[in-house]
């Protein structure tokens, strides 16, 4: 058991930045002291599966039937509880489209939340209301905006927004893109009807990531004999871009997902869940997310009126396991796309999603399987190992 008194040594197949080998982390305080390669340390707990940094989940709205659109911060404990339990040890708390004295008020919630350090919360990412009406997916049409409302300012006055996905061809885009990214705002592109001529232009003024592939994107569609590239062909041929996968087997396929990798490689795309309040509830399960209503069926998220995805109900371990063992993404290149990947995209510390000395001590422990066996927390065991040998 980790404690505050002494280090604590964790031994196992390290799963670190470049390689997968043995090694062991060195935990003090709640943080990384030391990290050795080799097998040459006495270990407190010798773990029989990976040791991987905890993952960093970019987009993410709710599980167990509560959402980060709840202005309760019971609701925010409860879903972060429940995703670090299942490995993701930070977190982008993703509001998806409401009215605005509903934003606001999860907003003001994050914002204090934040303040608490509580549960792995980096900070707040907006997904809406500024979103393209055909493109909307689960989102309520009436509860769109266009960005010329100017409301994109005082969502991020608190500092606390970390990203905004929007639709860059909407009224006002422009300017709230260059306005976000003066204020350290991750402007992400996405729920768009966006050609690629219109992306480009959003780059120059600031886009600098994508929303989950091949979910709420213009592709390739035909003018005749012309064909015009949309937002999913200029995420997939940019050389700056990021983008979020969501590799659950429902929103992509296995195909899908080794498109995206061999297109943007392990430091450009990022794994992310896109976790709803029906993760974690069995079929037929009917959940809110502010304005948006949604049901678990078939091993997603379905709205209620069955037109389009809202969400999946998967942990961002689950979309890992999903990435290597059916898209045959390689283990060690899976877990950068799941931890410093979307943690440099989102602007976190470089600490964070890494194993290395002074770093918060957040680690993953997967059996073979790649199974979730064991959680570790700023130092503190979420998830204590179930079955591994201590030194006696």
């Amino acid at each position: 058991m980790v404690t505050a008194e002494q280090p604590s040594v964790i031994a196992g197949t390290l799963v670190l930045a470049e390689r997968v080998g043995p090694g062991a982390v060195v935990v003090r305080d709640g943080l990384v002291e030391e990290v050795v390669h080799g097998s040459r340390r006495v270990a407190d707990l010798q773990w029989p599966g990976f040791i991987a940094p905890g993952l960093v989940d970019i987009h993410v709205h709710g599980a167990r039937g509560r959402s980060f659109n709840e202005p309760d911060s019971r609701a925010w404990h409860s879903v972060t509880e429940a995703h670090r339990e299942h490995g993701t040890t930070t977190t982008l708390a993703t509001l998806g489209t409401s009215a605005l004295p509903q934003l606001r008020e999860a907003i003001a919630i994050g914002t204090a939340e934040l303040a608490t350090g509580h549960g792995g919360l980096a900070g707040l990412h907006l997904e809406g209301p500024y979103l393209a009406d055909g493109y909307r997916g689960a989102h309520p049409p009436d509860l769109l905006r266009q960005p010329t409302d100017g409301h994109w300012r005082e969502f991020t006055d608190h500092g606390t927004v970390r990203m905004v996905t929007l639709a860059p061809e909407l009224a006002g885009a422009k300017e709230a893109i260059t306005g976000l990214s003066g204020r350290g705002v991750v402007v992400s592109a996405g729920h768009s009807a966006a050609n690629a001529d219109q992306v480009r232009e959003a780059v120059a003024h600031g886009v600098r990531h994508a929303a989950h592939l091949w979910s709420g994107h213009t592709e390739l569609r035909r003018h005749g004999p012309v064909r015009e590239p949309g937002l999913l062909e200029a995420v997939l041929g940019s050389e700056e871009l990021t983008a979020e996968l969501i590799a659950d087997g429902h929103h992509v396929t296995a195909d899908m997902t080794r498109v995206a990798y061999r297109c943007l490689g392990p430091d450009r795309l990022c794994l992310v869940s896109d976790a709803s309040p029906g993760t974690g509830l069995p079929t037929g399960a009917r959940f809110g997310m502010g304005a948006i209503e949604g049901t678990v069926a078939q091993g997603v998220a379905i709205s209620r009126d069955g037109r389009s995805f809202c969400g999946s109900v998967s942990f961002l371990a689950d979309v890992l396991r999903f990435a290597v063992r059916q898209a045959a993404v390689p283990l060690v290149d899976a877990v950068r796309m799941a931890t410093a990947t979307p943690a440099r995209a989102a602007g976190l510390a470089d600490g964070v999603g890494r194993l290395k000395a002074g770093g918060r001590a957040d680690l993953l422990l997967l059996d073979r399987a790649l199974k979730v066996g064991a959680v570790l927390a700023a130092g503190r065991w979420v998830r204590p190992p179930a079955h591994a040998q201590a030194r006696s």
